[in-house]
Protein backbone atom coordinates (compact mmCIF):
# COMPACT_ATOMS: atom_id res chain seq x y z
CA UNK A 1 0.00 0.00 0.00
CA UNK A 2 3.01 2.50 0.98
CA UNK A 3 4.46 1.57 -2.70
CA UNK A 4 1.39 2.65 -4.39
CA UNK A 5 0.60 5.24 -2.55
CA UNK A 6 2.83 7.05 -0.09
CA UNK A 7 0.78 9.52 1.02
CA UNK A 8 -1.05 7.21 3.53
CA UNK A 9 1.39 7.05 6.04
CA UNK A 10 0.82 10.91 6.36
CA UNK A 11 -3.54 10.33 6.23
CA UNK A 12 -5.59 11.01 10.20
CA UNK A 13 -7.82 8.17 11.02
CA UNK A 14 -11.10 9.40 13.35
CA UNK A 15 -13.50 12.14 13.71
CA UNK A 16 -12.59 15.76 13.78
CA UNK A 17 -11.84 16.05 17.70
CA UNK A 18 -9.95 12.19 17.58
CA UNK A 19 -7.46 11.17 15.39
CA UNK A 20 -4.55 9.72 15.25
CA UNK A 21 -2.41 8.21 12.37
CA UNK A 22 -0.45 4.69 11.44
CA UNK A 23 2.62 5.22 13.26
CA UNK A 24 0.49 6.04 16.62
CA UNK A 25 -1.42 2.80 15.98
CA UNK A 26 1.67 1.05 15.49
CA UNK A 27 3.09 2.24 18.40
CA UNK A 28 0.12 1.68 20.75
CA UNK A 29 -0.40 -1.66 19.61
CA UNK A 30 3.37 -2.82 19.92
CA UNK A 31 4.14 -3.84 16.42
CA UNK A 32 8.12 -3.04 16.12
CA UNK A 33 8.12 -4.25 12.40
CA UNK A 34 5.31 -1.82 11.31
CA UNK A 35 6.97 1.03 12.67
CA UNK A 36 10.23 -0.12 11.27
CA UNK A 37 8.14 -0.32 7.12
CA UNK A 38 7.09 3.17 8.29
CA UNK A 39 9.87 4.84 9.21
CA UNK A 40 11.88 2.97 6.03
CA UNK A 41 9.09 4.40 3.80
CA UNK A 42 8.80 7.74 5.37
CA UNK A 43 11.77 8.60 7.78
CA UNK A 44 10.20 12.09 8.88
CA UNK A 45 6.79 10.49 9.89
CA UNK A 46 8.37 9.71 13.44
CA UNK A 47 7.50 13.50 14.09
CA UNK A 48 4.00 12.98 13.65
CA UNK A 49 1.65 13.72 16.28
CA UNK A 50 -2.09 13.03 17.07
CA UNK A 51 -4.67 14.86 18.60
CA UNK A 52 -3.08 14.89 21.90
CA UNK A 53 -0.29 16.93 19.80
CA UNK A 54 1.71 13.25 21.19
CA UNK A 55 4.70 11.38 19.08
CA UNK A 56 5.07 7.87 18.61
CA UNK A 57 6.76 7.87 21.78
CA UNK A 58 4.77 9.50 23.86
CA UNK A 59 2.13 6.60 23.01
CA UNK A 60 4.19 4.01 23.36
CA UNK A 61 4.46 4.83 27.32
CA UNK A 62 0.98 5.07 27.52
CA UNK A 63 0.70 1.39 26.50
CA UNK A 64 3.68 0.35 28.51
CA UNK A 65 4.76 -1.05 25.09
CA UNK A 66 8.28 -0.97 26.21
CA UNK A 67 9.77 -3.05 23.06
CA UNK A 68 8.87 0.14 21.22
CA UNK A 69 10.16 2.53 23.30
CA UNK A 70 13.68 1.03 23.71
CA UNK A 71 13.78 0.42 19.39
CA UNK A 72 12.80 4.06 19.10
CA UNK A 73 15.66 5.36 21.65
CA UNK A 74 17.77 3.28 20.21
CA UNK A 75 17.59 5.59 16.79
CA UNK A 76 19.25 8.70 16.81
CA UNK A 77 16.73 10.15 14.59
CA UNK A 78 14.54 9.63 17.25
CA UNK A 79 16.11 11.60 19.99
CA UNK A 80 14.79 14.79 19.07
CA UNK A 81 11.10 12.64 20.48
CA UNK A 82 12.53 12.21 24.19
CA UNK A 83 11.52 15.94 25.16
CA UNK A 84 8.74 16.86 23.30
CA UNK A 85 5.84 17.97 25.39
CA UNK A 86 2.33 17.03 24.75
CA UNK A 87 -1.24 19.28 24.96
CA UNK A 88 -0.99 18.95 28.84
CA UNK A 89 2.49 19.78 29.32
CA UNK A 90 3.90 16.21 29.84
CA UNK A 91 7.10 14.15 28.21
CA UNK A 92 7.16 10.50 27.94
CA UNK A 93 9.32 10.76 30.75
CA UNK A 94 6.05 12.32 32.61
CA UNK A 95 3.69 9.64 31.30
CA UNK A 96 6.40 7.10 32.61
CA UNK A 97 5.86 8.38 35.93
CA UNK A 98 2.31 8.34 35.78
CA UNK A 99 2.40 4.79 34.42
CA UNK A 100 4.61 3.41 37.27
CA UNK A 101 6.39 1.76 35.14
CA UNK A 102 9.93 1.31 34.99
CA UNK A 103 12.09 1.60 31.44
CA UNK A 104 15.80 2.58 32.46
CA UNK A 105 16.71 3.49 29.02
CA UNK A 106 14.16 6.19 28.76
CA UNK A 107 15.10 7.65 32.44
CA UNK A 108 18.67 7.55 31.45
CA UNK A 109 18.54 9.04 27.87
CA UNK A 110 20.72 12.40 27.76
CA UNK A 111 17.95 14.49 26.36
CA UNK A 112 16.04 13.96 29.28
CA UNK A 113 18.01 14.81 32.15
CA UNK A 114 16.99 18.25 31.69
CA UNK A 115 14.47 19.00 34.54
CA UNK A 116 10.97 19.31 32.47
CA UNK A 117 7.30 20.92 34.03
CA UNK A 118 4.22 20.35 32.72
CA UNK A 119 1.33 22.57 32.44
CA UNK A 120 0.17 21.74 36.50
CA UNK A 121 4.09 22.57 37.46
CA UNK A 122 5.41 18.94 37.87
CA UNK A 123 8.21 17.62 37.33
CA UNK A 124 8.08 13.52 36.73
CA UNK A 125 9.20 12.87 40.21
CA UNK A 126 6.24 14.77 41.92
CA UNK A 127 3.67 12.87 39.42
CA UNK A 128 5.61 9.42 40.48
CA UNK A 129 5.15 10.65 43.87
CA UNK A 130 1.33 11.04 44.11
CA UNK A 131 0.29 7.39 43.40
CA UNK A 132 0.23 4.35 44.80
CA UNK A 133 3.49 2.25 46.42
CA UNK A 134 4.52 -0.16 44.05
CA UNK A 135 7.90 -1.81 43.67
CA UNK A 136 7.88 -0.49 39.80
CA UNK A 137 6.91 3.11 41.67
CA UNK A 138 9.60 2.62 44.53
CA UNK A 139 12.47 1.74 41.62
CA UNK A 140 11.69 4.37 39.54
CA UNK A 141 11.61 6.96 42.02
CA UNK A 142 14.83 5.64 43.33
CA UNK A 143 16.27 6.29 39.78
CA UNK A 144 15.00 9.65 39.57
CA UNK A 145 16.63 10.47 43.15
CA UNK A 146 19.99 9.43 42.31
CA UNK A 147 20.63 10.71 39.02
CA UNK A 148 19.68 14.09 40.44
CA UNK A 149 18.50 16.05 37.43
CA UNK A 150 15.21 17.51 38.38
CA UNK A 151 16.09 21.14 39.03
CA UNK A 152 15.88 22.56 43.11
CA UNK A 153 13.42 20.38 44.55
CA UNK A 154 15.30 17.11 44.17
CA UNK A 155 16.88 17.90 47.56
CA UNK A 156 13.38 17.81 49.06
CA UNK A 157 11.94 15.33 47.51
CA UNK A 158 15.09 12.82 48.24
CA UNK A 159 14.55 13.84 52.07
CA UNK A 160 11.16 12.76 51.56
CA UNK A 161 11.44 9.60 49.84
CA UNK A 162 13.82 8.58 52.46
CA UNK A 163 10.95 9.38 54.83
CA UNK A 164 13.32 12.29 56.61
CA UNK A 165 12.02 14.74 58.55
CA UNK A 166 10.28 17.84 56.69
CA UNK A 167 8.10 20.44 57.71
CA UNK A 168 5.25 19.36 55.42
CA UNK A 169 4.93 16.21 56.78
CA UNK A 170 1.68 17.11 58.17
CA UNK A 171 0.28 18.21 55.30
CA UNK A 172 1.64 15.29 53.37
CA UNK A 173 -0.06 13.09 55.76
CA UNK A 174 -3.05 14.41 55.62
CA UNK A 175 -2.99 14.14 51.42
CA UNK A 176 -2.72 10.69 52.28
CA UNK A 177 -5.64 10.72 54.35
CA UNK A 178 -7.61 12.07 52.32
CA UNK A 179 -6.98 9.68 49.07
CA UNK A 180 -7.38 6.81 51.48
CA UNK A 181 -11.04 7.96 51.81
CA UNK A 182 -11.58 8.62 48.90
CA UNK A 183 -10.37 5.02 48.08
CA UNK A 184 -13.05 4.03 50.27
CA UNK A 185 -15.45 6.20 48.97
CA UNK A 186 -14.67 3.92 44.92
CA UNK A 187 -14.79 1.03 46.82
CA UNK A 188 -17.94 1.33 48.37
CA UNK A 189 -19.39 2.94 45.31
CA UNK A 190 -18.49 -0.29 42.96
CA UNK A 191 -19.66 -2.89 45.98
CA UNK A 192 -23.13 -0.67 45.59
CA UNK A 193 -23.04 -1.35 41.92
CA UNK A 194 -22.37 -5.13 41.93
CA UNK A 195 -25.50 -5.30 44.74
CA UNK A 196 -27.05 -3.96 42.10
CA UNK A 197 -26.03 -6.07 39.53
CA UNK A 198 -27.02 -9.08 41.92
CA UNK A 199 -30.18 -7.96 43.18
CA UNK A 200 -31.61 -7.38 39.55
CA UNK A 201 -30.85 -11.10 38.79
CA UNK A 202 -32.68 -11.96 42.12
CA UNK A 203 -35.75 -10.56 41.22
CA UNK A 204 -35.91 -13.07 37.62
CA UNK A 205 -35.35 -16.07 40.05
CA UNK A 206 -37.43 -15.12 42.80
CA UNK A 207 -40.15 -15.14 40.11
CA UNK A 208 -39.09 -18.42 38.78
CA UNK A 209 -38.82 -19.71 42.07
CA UNK A 210 -42.12 -18.86 43.79
CA UNK A 211 -43.84 -20.36 39.65
CA UNK A 212 -42.08 -23.44 40.29
CA UNK A 213 -43.50 -23.37 44.01
CA UNK A 214 -46.98 -22.69 42.70
CA UNK A 215 -46.96 -25.96 40.70
CA UNK A 216 -45.38 -28.52 42.75
CA UNK A 217 -48.30 -27.29 45.40
CA UNK A 218 -50.63 -27.87 42.98
CA UNK A 219 -49.33 -30.87 41.75
CA UNK A 220 -49.09 -32.32 45.03
CA UNK A 221 -52.50 -31.28 46.23
CA UNK A 222 -54.83 -32.31 43.55
CA UNK A 223 -53.40 -36.11 43.07
CA UNK A 224 -54.11 -38.13 39.43
CA UNK A 225 -55.19 -41.73 39.59
CA UNK A 226 -58.39 -41.27 41.86
CA UNK A 227 -59.08 -42.16 45.32
CA UNK A 228 -60.59 -45.45 46.78
CA UNK A 229 -63.77 -45.59 47.04
CA UNK A 230 -64.50 -48.93 48.67
CA UNK A 231 -66.36 -48.68 52.62
CA UNK A 232 -63.30 -50.18 54.47
CA UNK A 233 -60.08 -48.89 56.10
CA UNK A 234 -58.57 -47.31 52.51
CA UNK A 235 -61.84 -45.34 51.96
CA UNK A 236 -60.16 -41.99 50.51
CA UNK A 237 -56.90 -42.88 49.98
CA UNK A 238 -55.28 -42.88 46.37
CA UNK A 239 -55.70 -45.60 44.07
CA UNK A 240 -51.51 -45.51 43.17
CA UNK A 241 -50.30 -45.13 46.88
CA UNK A 242 -49.00 -48.69 46.43
CA UNK A 243 -46.57 -47.73 43.02
CA UNK A 244 -43.49 -46.97 44.19
CA UNK A 245 -43.15 -44.89 40.52
CA UNK A 246 -46.08 -43.00 42.27
CA UNK A 247 -44.13 -42.99 45.76
CA UNK A 248 -40.95 -41.59 44.26
CA UNK A 249 -43.09 -38.73 42.22
CA UNK A 250 -44.56 -37.62 45.78
CA UNK A 251 -40.96 -37.73 47.35
CA UNK A 252 -39.43 -35.79 44.64
CA UNK A 253 -42.30 -33.23 43.92
CA UNK A 254 -41.88 -32.39 47.65
CA UNK A 255 -38.25 -32.11 47.48
CA UNK A 256 -38.57 -29.50 44.73
CA UNK A 257 -41.41 -27.42 46.22
CA UNK A 258 -39.09 -27.86 49.13
CA UNK A 259 -35.78 -26.68 47.80
CA UNK A 260 -38.00 -23.44 45.90
CA UNK A 261 -39.27 -22.69 49.47
CA UNK A 262 -35.72 -22.32 50.90
CA UNK A 263 -34.39 -20.20 47.92
CA UNK A 264 -37.07 -18.10 48.00
CA UNK A 265 -36.17 -17.37 52.28
CA UNK A 266 -32.81 -17.49 50.97
CA UNK A 267 -33.57 -14.06 48.28
CA UNK A 268 -35.19 -12.13 51.56
CA UNK A 269 -31.98 -12.83 53.42
CA UNK A 270 -30.39 -11.21 50.57
CA UNK A 271 -32.72 -7.84 50.22
CA UNK A 272 -32.24 -7.49 53.97
CA UNK A 273 -28.13 -7.45 53.52
CA UNK A 274 -28.22 -5.24 50.37
CA UNK A 275 -29.34 -2.35 52.83
CA UNK A 276 -26.57 -1.31 53.49
CA UNK A 277 -24.41 -3.33 50.82
CA UNK A 278 -22.57 -6.18 52.38
CA UNK A 279 -21.12 -7.56 48.98
CA UNK A 280 -19.09 -10.31 50.27
CA UNK A 281 -22.51 -11.58 52.45
CA UNK A 282 -24.52 -11.27 49.22
CA UNK A 283 -22.12 -12.98 47.15
CA UNK A 284 -22.08 -15.79 49.34
CA UNK A 285 -25.88 -16.52 49.53
CA UNK A 286 -26.38 -15.73 45.58
CA UNK A 287 -23.70 -18.67 45.25
CA UNK A 288 -25.75 -20.79 48.27
CA UNK A 289 -29.17 -19.74 46.68
CA UNK A 290 -28.01 -21.00 42.96
CA UNK A 291 -27.43 -24.51 44.52
CA UNK A 292 -31.30 -24.86 45.82
CA UNK A 293 -32.42 -23.25 42.06
CA UNK A 294 -30.90 -26.00 40.72
CA UNK A 295 -32.39 -29.08 42.80
CA UNK A 296 -35.68 -28.25 42.36
CA UNK A 297 -35.16 -28.12 38.99
CA UNK A 298 -33.79 -31.68 38.61
CA UNK A 299 -36.81 -32.58 41.47
CA UNK A 300 -39.38 -31.22 39.00
CA UNK A 301 -38.01 -33.02 35.85
CA UNK A 302 -37.59 -36.38 38.02
CA UNK A 303 -41.32 -35.78 39.32
CA UNK A 304 -42.79 -35.51 35.67
CA UNK A 305 -40.85 -38.63 34.52
CA UNK A 306 -41.96 -41.38 38.24
CA UNK A 307 -45.45 -39.54 37.58
CA UNK A 308 -45.94 -40.89 33.74
CA UNK A 309 -44.56 -44.00 34.79
CA UNK A 310 -47.36 -43.96 37.38
CA UNK A 311 -50.09 -43.17 35.47
CA UNK A 312 -48.98 -44.71 32.19
CA UNK A 313 -48.18 -48.04 33.31
CA UNK A 314 -50.75 -50.06 31.24
CA UNK A 315 -48.70 -48.72 28.10
CA UNK A 316 -45.10 -49.13 29.04
CA UNK A 317 -43.98 -47.95 25.79
CA UNK A 318 -45.26 -44.54 25.76
CA UNK A 319 -44.09 -44.42 29.35
CA UNK A 320 -40.74 -45.11 28.50
CA UNK A 321 -40.86 -42.85 25.86
CA UNK A 322 -42.58 -40.06 27.67
CA UNK A 323 -39.92 -40.12 30.25
CA UNK A 324 -36.52 -39.98 28.42
CA UNK A 325 -37.78 -37.14 26.53
CA UNK A 326 -38.48 -35.46 30.08
CA UNK A 327 -35.14 -36.23 31.06
CA UNK A 328 -33.73 -34.98 27.94
CA UNK A 329 -33.41 -31.34 29.57
CA UNK A 330 -31.09 -32.86 32.17
CA UNK A 331 -28.44 -34.10 29.69
CA UNK A 332 -28.95 -31.16 27.53
CA UNK A 333 -27.90 -28.88 30.72
CA UNK A 334 -24.76 -31.08 31.34
CA UNK A 335 -23.84 -30.55 27.74
CA UNK A 336 -23.97 -27.00 27.85
CA UNK A 337 -22.46 -26.82 31.14
CA UNK A 338 -19.32 -28.58 29.70
CA UNK A 339 -19.21 -26.65 26.88
CA UNK A 340 -19.20 -23.29 28.64
CA UNK A 341 -15.99 -25.03 30.72
CA UNK A 342 -14.48 -25.87 27.81
CA UNK A 343 -14.85 -22.58 26.37
CA UNK A 344 -13.90 -20.60 29.25
CA UNK A 345 -10.37 -22.74 29.47
CA UNK A 346 -9.98 -22.09 25.83
CA UNK A 347 -10.56 -18.54 26.21
CA UNK A 348 -7.86 -18.06 29.11
CA UNK A 349 -5.47 -20.14 27.07
CA UNK A 350 -5.55 -17.77 24.39
CA UNK A 351 -5.51 -14.77 26.35
CA UNK A 352 -2.09 -16.44 27.89
CA UNK A 353 -0.58 -16.53 24.21
CA UNK A 354 -1.62 -13.51 23.67
CA UNK A 355 0.32 -12.42 26.49
CA UNK A 356 3.10 -14.30 26.09
CA UNK A 357 3.31 -13.22 22.63
CA UNK A 358 3.50 -9.26 23.67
Amino acid sequence: MLGWKISLVYLPVGSENDWTTAIHIAASEGDVNMIIELLNHCPDCRDMLNRNNQNALHVSVLNNQDKVVCFLLDSDKCDSLVDEPDSHGNTPLHLLAASGNHVPKLINNPRAKKMSFNKQNQTPLDIALSYKETTKKEKLMEDFCSIGRLGKRDFEVKRKYEYMHNPNDEMETGVKMQLREDDKDKAKKADQTKVKSIMKVAQIHIVVATLRMTVTFTAGITLSGGFESDSDGDQGMEILIRKTTFRAFIVSDAIAFTCSAIAIFIYFLMADESRPPHLEIVNKLYDLVGIFQCLPMFAVVIAFATGMLATLSHSLGLAVTVCLIGCYSILLYFLAFIYIIRYRDESKMMNISERQEC
